[in-house]
């Protein structure tokens, strides 16, 4: 009898210890398992910072870029040592004519244009060139702000800026007598070897090949008498007029090369190195 009541009792103990060790076992693997889990890997730690890269370069192309003031241009609007936030998505969605930091030109333009600028937006561009060049000898970005609108008339005289019949003094300007359109698509333009001067920077902004030859233009080696503006362009200054070197001096904007619109002021440093705080966070009218 004694002997049957131990071995019931055996059988009990070895019962609960097997219970045991099939909770315990269990539970010690999880947390063997959580341990190794949560360790970083080199693996890990690569594809975190590649997403994050890879999340900045398109923030960068598609949305929001960054851009210093080096010069007094804009002045006072903008004062030299300003840094300026800019919208890439203010006026387009898609992809720049030439994308940053590897300087590389795009084929073709690979942007949604949902709105144009306004009269007097401060932009940036992505300056065009000389007169005469298809593309700038060294890209670089440029803040003015918006004068002319594709197919406005703008008349210069002296200190007065006529647009479209309504006269702006700007004071201290000294501009000889000169009138000009701004170009839009679908403007018609003539050519001859007479008015060759006037409209060849035109067309070889509008990305076509032309050349003068002795008896006539040529536009992509065939002989025309007119041409087709293919994009809508913009007429651009400086708001310090008398020193700004701008759409006066280099003509007009094509729409493919406004890279956004200045917003904001986030940080000024002044040319001793001093923090100008009263003009961050100002916004740009």
């Amino acid at each position: 009898m004694r002997f049957s009541i131990n071995l019931r009792i055996a059988q009990r103990w070895w019962h609960s210890w097997q219970l045991s060790r099939s909770v315990v076992k269990p539970r010690r693997m999880v947390h063997h398992d959580f341990r190794s889990r949560g360790r970083l890997r080199g693996r890990d730690l690569f594809e975190a910072a590649a997403l994050a890269l890879l999340v900045g370069l398109l923030l960068k192309l598609l949305v929001v870029d960054f851009c210093r003031v080096p010069s007094g241009s804009m002045m006072p609007t903008l004062l030299p040592g300003d840094h300026v936030v800019v919208s890439r998505a203010a006026y387009a969605v898609g992809l720049p004519e030439r994308l940053p930091f590897i300087s590389v030109w795009l084929p073709v333009e690979l942007r949604l244009w949902y709105r144009f600028p306004k009269r007097w937006d401060v932009i940036v561009i992505d300056f065009p060139g000389r007169p005469g060049q298809a593309r700038p000898d060294t890209p670089q970005y440029y803040i003015k702000r918006v004068v002319g609108l594709p197919g406005d008339t703008l008349r210069f005289s002296g200190d007065t800026l006529i647009i479209n019949r309504v006269a702006y003094w700007l004071p201290g300007l000294r501009e000889p007598l000169r009138n000009l359109v701004v170009p839009y698509r679908g403007m018609t333009v003539p050519l001859s070897v007479a008015s060759a001067a006037e409209w060849l920077p035109l067309v070889l902004r509008d990305g076509a090949q032309a050349e003068v030859r002795q008896d006539g233009v040529y536009i992509n080696g065939q002989p025309a008498q007119s041409y087709v503006v293919r994009h809508d362009y913009v007429f651009v200054m400086g708001d310090n007029y008398r020193t700004s070197w701008d759409s006066r001096s280099w003509g007009v904007v094509p729409q493919g090369a406004i890279v956004g619109k200045a917003i904001l002021v986030y940080y000024s440093r002044s040319e001793d190195g001093h923090t100008r705080w009263n003009r961050i966070g100002r916004f740009l009218y």
